[in-house]
């Protein structure tokens, strides 16, 4: 398995944005109250990982 396959950064967009990063297995989630930060970092993170953003959103 290809260390890039263990990590991966999600947006999420419920009543506040919030960006998930998993590097390696460990998972952090990230709160935002703005969504241009959450997909500033997002895609920071992204970039850092060379990942794709995944988008999730949840039911309201």
């Amino acid at each position: 398995m290809a260390a890039h396959e263990q990590h991966a950064v999600e947006i999420i967009r419920d009543k506040e944005w919030s960006v998930r990063v998993t590097v390696s297995g460990t998972t952090t989630t990230v709160p935002f109250t703005s969504e241009s930060y959450a997909r500033s970092f997002a895609d920071g993170q992204a970039f850092r990982l060379g990942v794709q953003v995944a988008e999730i959103k949840k039911a309201a």
